[in-house]
This record gives C-alpha cells, sequence and structure tokens, in this order.
C-alpha cells in the first residue's frame, strides 16, 4: 500500500520546522519498506489544486495529516479535499488535537476515517499492513457509530525507532528560512501542569534514547545543511546522566554548532548548564509562566519565583542564553498579577516574552475550567494561536489581557543574531521572527514555481532578482543579496533551455 503523508500549513509566528511526528512516521513506513511519500504544504502554497495533483500522479491508498489544535480545520479541510478526489482512499488524521477528541472529530467530519490517538508510529504501521481496525490499539474509527479500541502502550525502546526521514522533505525551503533542525532525544514528562498535555501524550514516565544515536541525528542533520539544532523534549534537563552523555558525545565527535534546549528551573545546577554550555548549546528556555507565586501555585508548576531567579543568573554565569516563557490569562490572574509578571520578567534581565492561554482539548484546565474560575470563550480552534485571549479569569478580561501585551510588543525590538552583542537590553520578543521574510513571501506564494521562463539578459542572479523585484515590494538589493546567498548555498538552481532561466527550490 502506498501512503501520503501531508504537512498542513499552519500560520506561524515562528521559524517553521520539519514536524517531528511526520519525520518518524514516514521513518517506520520506509523501515517496513511500505512506500510513503511526503506533500509539504508548510513551505509552499496550499492549494486544492496542488492537492489534487499530487493525488492524481502518486495513486496513494492511504492519506495522513497530522495537525494542532490551532490548524486543525485546515488539516482536516485537506482530508476532505482528498475524498472528493478520490472517495476510496483512507484519511487518517493524528497529533495531539485529535488524540484528546476522537468522538467528536469523527461525528464532525465523516471524510476522516481513522483517528489516530497518542503515538502513532506503530499504529500507522498497523493500519498500512491491513490490519483489521478491531485489532488496532489507539485508533477511533466507524463501526455502527464511534468505536474507540484500547489505548496503545508507548514504545518502550525508543532506540527501536529508526532515524527521521528527512531526505522526504524540501529541505533547502527550510534552509532559506533560517529554519532549525529539530529532534527529540527522549519522551514523557512527570509533571503535570494544567495547562499541558505533554504528560498524557508521551507518558508521565520518560523514556530516553541512546546518547550515541542523537548524536548521529544531530550528524545528520547538520550533513543536510542545518546550522542550528532544537532539542524538542517536553524537558531536556531532566534526566542529567542522560545529558551529560549526549553532551560528552557531542564534544568527543568535535562537533561544532548551535543549539538550543527546553529546561524547567528546577532540573538544572552549574553543573549542567556548565556542560551545555561546553558542548556549545547557546540556548535555554525556561517555561516560567507567571511572575506571581500563587498562580504558579494554581496551575501546579511547583517552582518558586526565587528558584526562578537563582536558575536564571546560574544559567547567565555559565554562559547561557536565556529564554524566559511567560503565559497570560492563567487561572487566578488579574490586573495586578498581569503588573506582576511584566515586572518579574524585566527584573531578571534576560530574554523574555509572552504567549496568551489557549485552554486545548486535553489540557486540565479546559477539563476543570469551572474549578479553576476560568470561562472559556470560544472554540474557533483557529483563534487558538496563544497570541489572543480566548478565555478569561474573573480578573483579567480579554481586553486586559491585550492591553498588557499592546504594552509589551510596544517596548519590542528583534533578537539579534548574536546576542552577546547587545547586553543591557532588557525587552524582547516571545518568538525569534523569521530572518528572511522574503523567503517566506517567495515560498509561502509558489512565486519561483509560477514565473515559469526567464529571458536571460544579464547574469542568471541578476534576470531573476529583476523579475522578483517585479512582484515582490522588496528592495531590489536586498533580493539579489538573498539569491546570491541561496545560489551559493545550492538551495536554488536553474536550468537554460532555449534562452531562458528556468528556477527552481533545489
Amino acid at each position: 500500500m502506498k501512503t501520503l503523508l501531508i504537512n498542513p500549513p499552519y500560520p506561524f509566528q515562528e521559524f517553521p520546522i520539519i514536524p517531528m511526528g511526520l519525520l518518524y512516521l514516514a521513518a517506520i513506513l520506509e523501515q517496513n519498506d511500505y512506500e510513503v511519500d511526503v506533500l509539504d504544504l508548510l513551505v509552499s502554497r496550499y492549494t486544492k489544486d496542488k492537492i489534487r495533483r499530487k493525488l492524481e500522479q502518486y495513486q496513494p491508498d492511504i492519506v495522513g495529516v497530522t495537525s494542532v489544535t490551532m490548524n486543525y480545520h485546515t488539516a482536516s479541510d485537506i482530508l476532505k479535499h482528498c475524498k472528493s478526489v478520490n472517495p476510496d482512499v483512507v484519511t487518517v488524521i493524528g497529533g495531539p488535537h485529535v488524540t484528546f477528541a476522537p468522538v467528536e472529530t469523527l461525528n464532525e467530519a465523516p471524510w476522516i476515517d481513522i483517528v489516530v490517538m497518542g503515538e502513532g508510529e506503530q499504529t500507522l504501521v498497523d493500519i498500512v499492513s491491513g490490519k483489521k481496525l478491531d485489532y488496532i490499539d489507539g485508533i477511533a474509527f466507524r463501526s455502527d457509530g464511534v468505536k474507540v479500541t484500547a489505548q496503545r502502550a508507548l514504545i518502550e525502546n525508543l532506540d527501536e525507532l529508526p532515524l527521521p526521514a528527512r531526505h522526504l522533505f524540501p529541505t533547502s525551503r527550510y534552509h532559506a528560512l533560517a529554519s532549525h533542525c529539530s529532534l527529540i532525544t527522549g519522551r514523557g514528562c512527570p509533571f503535570n501542569c494544567i495547562f499541558c498535555v505533554g504528560s498524557k501524550m508521551g507518558g508521565r514516565r520518560a523514556r530516553f534514547r541512546d546518547p550515541k544515536l542523537v548524536v548521529d541525528e544531530i550528524e545528520q542533520g547538520l550533513a543536510l545543511g542545518f546550522r542550528e539544532v532544537n532539542l524538542e523534549d517536553d524537558l531536556f534537563t531532566l534526566n542529567h546522566k542522560h545529558l551529560h552523555a549526549i553532551c560528552d558525545e557531542i564534544i568527543a565527535r568535535g562537533l561544532k554548532f548551535k543549539w538550543s534546549v527546553f529546561a524547567r528551573v528546577d532540573t538544572v545546577n552549574p553543573a549542567v548548564l556548565q556542560k551545555l554550555k561546553l558542548a556549545g548549546c547557546d540556548w535555554l528556555c525556561y517555561g516560567i509562566e507567571s511572575g506571581n507565586q500563587q498562580i504558579l501555585d494554581i496551575v501546579k508548576k511547583k517552582i518558586t519565583l526565587d528558584k526562578i531567579r537563582e536558575s536564571v543568573k546560574m544559567a547567565k554565569d555559565a554562559g547561557v542564553n536565556v529564554l524566559a516563557s511567560f503565559i497570560l490569562g492563567l487561572p487566578g490572574e488579574t490586573k495586578e498579577t498581569l503588573l506582576q509578571t511584566m515586572e518579574f520578567a524585566q527584573e531578571l534581565d534576560t530574554y523574555y516574552g509572552f504567549h496568551v492561554l489557549a485552554p486545548f482539548p486535553g489540557t486540565e484546565v479546559r477539563e476543570k475550567a469551572d474549578e479553576y474560575g476560568l470561562e472559556i470563550l470560544t472554540s474557533d480552534w483557529a483563534k487558538y494561536d496563544a497570541n489572543r485571549p480566548v478565555s478569561r479569569t474573573k480578573g483579567a478580561s480579554p481586553e486586559d489581557i491585550t492591553d498588557a501585551l499592546h504594552k509589551y510588543y510596544r517596548g519590542l525590538r528583534i533578537v539579534p543574531d548574536e546576542p552577546e552583542e547587545s547586553k543591557g537590553d532588557r525587552v524582547e520578543p516571545a518568538k525569534p521572527q523569521r530572518r528572511s521574510p522574503l523567503a517566506w513571501a517567495l515560498l509561502s506564494g509558489d512565486v519561483i514555481e509560477s514565473l515559469g521562463g526567464i529571458e536571460h539578459r544579464q547574469g542568471p542572479v541578476e534576470d531573476l532578482a529583476d523579475r522578483i523585484a517585479k512582484l515582490i515590494p522588496y528592495p531590489p538589493q536586498q533580493i539579489r543579496e538573498n539569491i546570491t546567498s541561496w545560489v551559493e548555498q545550492g538551495l536554488m538552481i536553474y536550468d537554460l533551455k532555449d534562452g531562458h532561466l528556468i528556477w527552481r527550490w533545489a
């Protein structure tokens, strides 16, 4: 059976990254000798005609799509279109949103055949193998209504998973956007913060990969041209023995690259931070959430303001850049606590930024909203981007949160590529912005693909730059500089036919 995996578009404000879920799904299908291909709509223009052409060309038996809450409706719409093109194709959806709403998903979307819940690697292999659905754990499907099978056991040995199938994705496009290479060193989180589904998706018991395999994957990413690596583990700093082993392996192989991790302030110490720095880690993101101790207690964060101060200072002393991440609108939020959080963020004297609470399906804060004094204002999933209020507390209205955000954004400046050169600035954005707006304009609009033949009059780069300058309001000199860089990196190539240049992404 042939499987097509689709990466749906997402209205991101951060760097786009290749999703780990699809990377592993594609890899395990290949490992089991099943034919698989990928249609990536995140870094190209999303059109139904493009999907139709891919279906007609590839003729898949199964189409799978992943989604988070914010782009669930887009992912569902993609599968609806796939069914209209080929009613016989089996449509499958996975991801955190549908994992916690399988029955609702199938009831509202008759064009979706199967919902995969939780870890999907072995589940998808079972589906593709033709195994009877009743005997596949971890799915929901229609059978005299909606049937939800038994919960699938988590993968005990993550080393059995193959290295992610990055070769199936258009990496040149991600390079043009200066995206990093994401990977995981383990799965699971023992904490139970009420606004997060991490422990429900990956389990409360952490499972870890062999450090040598982790660094093998890092080398794979570097060989593909990625310059930065982000370890996407919910909590990389949980297991210090594992962390030290990975850092030691990086050092032993002499690898030089920039990388970043997620951490809790109560899982670091000077030795850990110094080892991270020695191995080249230059960014660490602390989930701090609030500058009010009562709110931290309500959301079961289990950290203190003093511990936050101490751990931020420790990281800075070790030479690791800190991004402090906060969430506005948590239970217990008031106008006064909003101000406290803003002042606390500045007190830390480091890079920081804010998200807004999005009570996703599966989170305790959504399931027990009344108990937490939270009013959920909408279930329009497209608004769950964590950048606008979709709920209110008794003491903080959406307008209060929006006003706080506006004050924050008015003081923003862009994080520099080398932040150590700009010490002393205290207000920083929550997320790095795309470094090349031109690249995003070209990719999201399929501009290069739509140009056709360009008459060859000057040099190839100059001819292309002149054509793009007529289409996109961007300084011509910067267009030429960007294109020159992409050509030198091998990200863009061209053919010369009958005196015309035909450009494409590599």
